[in-house]
């Protein structure tokens, strides 16, 4: 990486960061789950959205900062407060498909949109 930027452009950085976390936890806090693991879990099936729906094991390795088996958990209480829908795999009736459902979308596109708001002014020259 060879462009250095200003001090300044590190802090609206950093800024930026701090704030698209706390609207993370903002934004979901009333579906329980406002935890940061969600926003990795959550905004990986956002760029699949259009893609067919994901067996549920491949999610896991989708939140990277925390264990298997506490990943397990993280998405079946995604499933159980309505943020991931589930459906069984017509062709293999072991697997179970996962995908967002209309309100996680919505709320990860909000999320997005401030995100985008957020970096706006980070980069340019000052």
């Amino acid at each position: 990486m060879s462009r250095k930027y200003s001090n300044t452009q590190r802090a609206l950085a950093s800024r930026a960061i701090l704030e698209m976390d706390a609207f993370w936890a903002k934004t979901f806090a009333d579906t329980g789950t406002s935890d940061l693991n969600y926003c990795d879990l959550f905004t990986h099936l956002w760029l699949v959205r259009d893609q067919p729906p994901q067996p549920k094991t491949e999610l896991y390795p989708l939140m990277p900062n925390i264990s298997r088996r506490t990943a397990v958990k993280y998405v079946q209480q995604a499933i159980e407060r309505g943020m991931l829908e589930e459906q069984p795999c017509d062709s293999d009736r072991r697997i179970r498909l996962v995908s967002l459902t209309p309100q996680a979308i919505e709320l990860i596109e909000r999320f997005l949109d401030y995100t985008c708001l957020s970096f706006s002014a980070v980069g340019k020259e000052s």
